[in-house]
């Protein structure tokens, strides 16, 4: 209890700084809450005086003794009984006012209370993005794509709802329940105990239904991640899975998670359920035992009808507040349950970033020192080692079979993840003593699968330099070969590309890829198999792209294609983390070791 308070409170915390539209909320409450007692409390001297004349004088009715500010409180609703019953046609008139306070009130607590919770709902969901984007590569990979995805589209929701619809029915229900109690023991004290004296018993059965709410809606968050994963993968994988016909696996895989899901959600159903009836009839036990002593009461002391009636009408509405109170049980448990997986992912360490030196014209010549890494659950290293100098302007290849280190040392270099030994440093200066910002300012990735965004071609080239001007966009794309099928597109720069480009060719993204490579202009280029996967014409033009981005630059590539390899100025051949062989492409084929068995193999370097 003591956890769900302080989530809660955490998560309230993102209303603070909107606390005059909650204050503002709060007194409408309040004034809402206020009016449910006043409509059975007009009721009693309709009822007490109707069939008396005007002037005529109620019969005297029981009435606690009241000392303190109750006294000024009793007189005040004296001066009021009185005036009702010797004119009760001020009656309707005062039932009417009260239910416009009630609706205007009403109406202005539901707006500003859902206007807040939008808010914070708004400003976690973008806590919750910038955190992810500042979290490292290792976590990412920890968790499925679907898991993060279920954060923003269904956890952040189930704690908005804490937030919105429950907020309002706990604050103003709470409050409703107050007054109308305080009306109840202000009328007959002792009657109103034995509706108290039920309420250890509900807050019982409220919070053994919480924890079991809490615990289903943990699994099914779990569950959601699961099915937005499936979900996902699906779709980017929609060629494949037609290609193999495997349609109805996809399709069982769906169905076998959802059946999980809907079981969950059916259990969450049914302990809400069940909660609710139970107060029910405790609540009506208690509201027919007050009704039997009620009317043993009224024959052995004055109490008169128009009490007795609004009595038991203020009794009866005590009802419906206790009910959603109840049933809003399961809406807070769903949403403390978010809460928790988003508080925990805001509590995940983003990327170490404590560097300080700033670089200054960085010429681009790169070091490796004793370089090892290991991914974690992993038996061998990825590098073991790893010792290597490149001089600034230089174009080195890395070869070798699946799994020797070349893209580990590529995300090495970019600090996507940090060396377990040894260290990486640039003209100088080891790169975990830069800032991030700076690190990566100095580098350019064109990689295999060219990562573009549904947006314009502009927008495209422009990601890494967003003030780019029309003419550095038009040079860029001339550079990288890409401004002819540009301009034959239908708006131009202007065109939208799709989701990660899927309106363009192979080609046409990696050109744009590059273009965006020119248009940073960084001093150290990283080539991820960026040619591999096109098609020999798309490969050529593309290469040629690639010769004009590589002037004047430190240039680490990883290729299988020949031609690409050949023109490096020097050859690194790397088996299971470790350097075996350097030199040019003539050196290493005279040598005849590991770099001529591959080309000889042709299952690694591809023969153009």
């Amino acid at each position: 209890m003591k956890d769900s308070f302080l989530l809660y409170k955490r998560l309230l915390g993102y209303i603070a700084p909107y606390w005059r539209v909650v204050a503002l909320s709060f007194v409408a409450m309040a004034v809402a809450a206020a009016c449910a007692p006043a409509m059975p409390a007009l009721l009693q001297p309709l009822i007490d005086n109707f069939n008396a004349p005007n002037g005529t004088a109620a019969a005297p009715s029981i009435a606690p003794v009241a000392s303190g500010l109750m006294a000024q409180l009793t007189t005040w609703l004296s001066h009021l009984k009185h005036a009702l019953t010797n004119d009760i046609r001020l009656i309707p008139l005062l039932i009417f006012v009260v239910a416009v306070i009630k609706g205007l009130t009403d109406y202005v607590a539901s707006v500003s209370s859902q206007w807040v919770s939008n808010k914070a709902i708004q400003d976690i969901r973008e806590d919750v993005f910038r955190h992810q984007m500042l979290l490292p590569v290792a976590e990412h990979q920890k968790q499925t794509s679907g898991r993060m995805l279920s954060r923003i589209s269904y956890d952040i929701g189930q704690a908005g709802s804490a937030l919105s619809t429950a907020w309002i029915v706990v604050i103003q229900d709470s409050l409703t329940i107050v007054f109308l109690t305080l009306t109840l023991l202000f009328t007959a004290w002792e009657l109103t105990l034995v509706i108290l004296a039920i309420a250890p018993v509900i807050a019982w059965i409220i919070r053994m239904a919480s924890s079991k709410m809490r615990s289903s809606s943990r699994d099914m968050q779990s569950t959601m991640a699961a099915l937005t994963n499936v979900v996902e993968e699906s779709l980017s994988g929609l060629k494949e899975i037609k290609i193999f016909g495997t349609q109805a696996h996809e399709n069982q895989r769906f169905r076998r998670i959802g059946t999980q899901l809907r079981r969950e959600a059916m259990r969450v159903v049914r302990v809400s359920s069940l909660n609710v009836p139970l107060v029910q009839i405790l609540a009506s036990g208690a509201i027919a035992v007050v009704i039997f002593v009620a009317t043993s009461l009224s024959h052995s002391r004055d109490f008169s009808s128009g009490q007795f009636v609004a009595y038991i009408t203020t009794m009866a509405l005590l009802f419906e507040p206790i009910r959603r109170l109840t049933n809003v049980n399961s809406t807070i448990q769903r949403g403390l349950a978010g809460a928790q997986s988003i508080f925990e992912l805001l509590d995940t360490p983003p990327e170490r970033d404590d560097g300080t030196k700033a670089l200054q014209h960085v010429r681009g010549a790169i070091r490796f020192e004793a370089l090892c890494f290991r991914y974690p659950g992993q038996e061998h290293a990825a590098l073991t080692d790893f010792n290597l100098d490149v001089a600034a302007g230089e174009t080195v290849a890395f070869v070798g079979a699946s799994g020797s280190g070349k893209t580990t040392l590529m995300s090495l270099i970019a600090r996507f993840f940090d060396a377990d030994e040894g260290r990486i440093l640039i003209d100088g200066t080891p790169i975990d003593e830069m800032p991030l910002a700076t690190l990566r300012a100095q580098l350019a990735l064109v990689g295999q699968h060219a990562a573009l965004f549904d947006d314009t071609v502009a927008s495209n080239i422009a990601y890494g330099k967003q003030d780019a001007t029309q003419e550095e966009l038009q040079q860029a794309a001339a550079q990288a070969h890409a401004l002819e099928f540009i301009r034959n597109l239908p708006q131009g720069f202007d065109t939208r590309i799709g989701t990660n480009g899927n309106q363009l060719s192979g080609g046409q993204r990696q050109r744009l890829a590059i273009a965006r490579a020119f248009l940073k202009n960084a001093p150290i280029l990283l080539l991820d198999e960026a040619t591999s996967a096109l098609d020999n014409e798309s490969e050529r033009v593309v290469r040629e792209a690639l010769v004009e981005l590589r002037r004047d630059r430190t240039v680490l590539v990883i290729a299988h294609r020949l031609t690409t390899i050949r023109d490096a100025n020097r050859i690194v051949v790397m088996e299971q983390g470790r350097i075996v062989e350097i030199g040019t492409h003539v050196e290493l084929l005279a040598a005849e070791g590991a770099y001529a068995r591959l080309l000889a193999s042709g299952e690694e370097i591809i023969q153009d």
